[in-house]
């Protein structure tokens, strides 16, 4: 041996589990479900109208993709136009784009690429 030291890329940190995908998408679904019920709290507080339609029927299925997350998002930034003092939807609206949609994604191209398999390796 000459003394080189090779890095090892076989770690438990290059495996993706598909229990573990799911246990986190599920976890991320109940998040935002969570926030779009502090949300419509917040809004009946005020008692102001939300254009005729509420968040639950904006996001009331119990599976979020991440098409209708980004439909959501983009109607509330049309709301923060209309209000930009609301520091509890500011609040949210920021969550969302900054936290929990790119992790839907995420979750949603790693059960894309694994299929019917129960691991791959990044």
């Amino acid at each position: 041996m000459d003394g080189t030291k090779n890095e090892a890329n076989a770690n438990r940190y290059t495996f993706v589990w598909g229990k573990a995908v799911n246990k986190h998408k599920a976890k991320l679904q109940e998040k935002v479900q969570a926030l779009f019920e502090g949300i419509e709290a917040a809004e009946k507080q005020e008692e102001q109208e939300h254009r005729g339609q509420d968040l639950n029927e904006l996001g009331g299925s119990t599976e979020m993709n991440s098409g209708k997350l980004e439909q959501v998002t983009q109607a509330l930034e049309s709301q923060l136009l209309e209000k930009p003092k609301d520091k509890s939807l500011k609040k949210a609206v920021r969550k969302l784009r900054k936290d929990l949609l790119p992790r839907l994604q995420k979750y949603e191209q790693y059960q894309k690429l694994l299929g019917d398999r129960n691991s791959f390796s990044k």
